[in-house]
């Protein structure tokens, strides 16, 4: 039988972020069989490899291949965990069929166990022999016998698994798994410089767009000389991605200051002395927002003291964004502060800053 070797296109890996087409773009091809000559994989991979810039869909097309022939599997794929659960974005196989009931089910098999503890690989060499996987999916509902996985990563952060399937009992020997934990490497490192890649030009749009319209009137507030809540979502847009890539929350502060002489050209020197990634924003008429990325509460109240000194202090309301589970509007973020901002004013605290449902005076 021709071996097939599919890979489709995907929305995203982790979530939210595209690949380019020529990195996990639409292809079917096959291999194997009497009409193409057999391929050295290990050859081909070494030879990608010595390239200064590797082509991901054939680290991906050798890679698995190789599993396949070296550990004898039917089946070797590339799963992720996507926002609708378990799905497989790469794979290679002897058998179309089981593949399909894989693609219905994939949260049946072995993967999600692999994914719960990334730390070793999990290698089951006959599922019938083993009492903890007798009675699994995995074995009675999608025939998987033999299994051998390891976990991908992107930095920190388990995004998926490789593996290699089969449905009669095998023997993966040291050297064989020695193979899948190293592709595995390989492929969380490729994974994870393309998603740099797309997260460098999503921010270099950004910041392309930001610097096209900074001398929008459009984005500028005409009372303080600050940028406004327009200018804020650009902004967003273009320190998002280095929020998410550090696994960082942002400090945001939120206080109200009537408009008066002389305080627009403090303002204008506060917002000029600040650090090179935090920003002042006029958020509506006197009332001011404070971000500041990778900072702690205790940090952030530093900063806020040094605010002080130029336009006097007002009760602030403080909390934490982060940027992976939270939207880009800050809506959620800025009624947290907005709260703590009226506690602060009802408590006379110059400072309340509510992480959660949780409201405690800050330093």
């Amino acid at each position: 039988m021709d071996r097939v070797i599919r890979w489709q296109p995907v929305r995203a890996f982790p979530a939210g972020v595209e690949y380019s087409r020529d990195v996990l773009g639409g292809c079917v091809a096959k291999t194997g069989g009497q009409a193409r000559k057999k391929v050295d994989h290990l050859a081909a991979l070494a030879n990608l490899l010595a390239e200064n810039s590797a082509d991901p869909a054939h680290l991906f097309e050798h890679g698995l291949a190789l599993l396949m022939e070296r550990l004898q599997a039917e089946r070797a794929m590339l799963t992720r965990v996507a926002g609708l659960g378990h799905e497989v974005f790469w794979w290679a196989a002897d058998d179309e069929i089981a593949m399909h009931r894989i693609f219905q089910n994939p949260e049946k098999g072995y993967c999600p166990w692999v994914m719960a503890h990334p730390e070793r690989p999990l290698v089951v060499r006959d599922a019938l022999a083993e009492p903890m996987w007798r009675e699994s999916a995995a074995w009675t509902d999608l025939g998987i016998r033999a299994y051998a996985g390891v976990a991908l990563r992107n930095g920190n952060k388990v995004i998926g698994t490789l593996c290699v399937q089969a449905s009669e009992a095998r023997v993966f020997g040291r050297g064989a798994l020695t193979l899948l934990k190293a592709l595995g490497h390989l492929f969380s490192k490729t994974l994870e410089t393309e998603h740099l890649k797309q997260e460098l030009q999503a921010t270099r749009d950004a910041l392309e767009l930001s610097s096209a319209v900074v001398q929008d009137s459009a984005l500028q507030s005409a009372r303080s000389g600050l940028p406004n809540r327009r200018y804020l979502e650009i902004w967003l847009r273009a320190t998002v991605f280095l929020a998410r890539r550090r696994n960082e929350q942002m400090a945001l502060t939120l206080w109200t200051q009537p408009m008066e002489k002389g305080l627009k050209a403090r303002i204008q020197a506060v917002s000029d002395a600040l650090r090179g990634e935090d920003l002042l924003v006029e958020l509506a008429a006197d009332q001011y927002l404070l971000l500041m990325p990778h900072t702690t509460p205790d940090g952030a109240a530093i900063l806020l003291a040094r605010v002080r000194e130029s336009l006097g202090t007002h009760p602030s309301g403080g909390t934490l964004w982060d940027p992976q589970g939270e939207d880009l509007s800050l809506r959620e973020a800025l009624r947290r502060a907005s709260r703590a901002m009226a506690e602060a004013r009802s408590q006379g605290q110059p400072l309340v800053w509510q992480v959660e449902q949780a409201s405690v005076p800050g330093p």
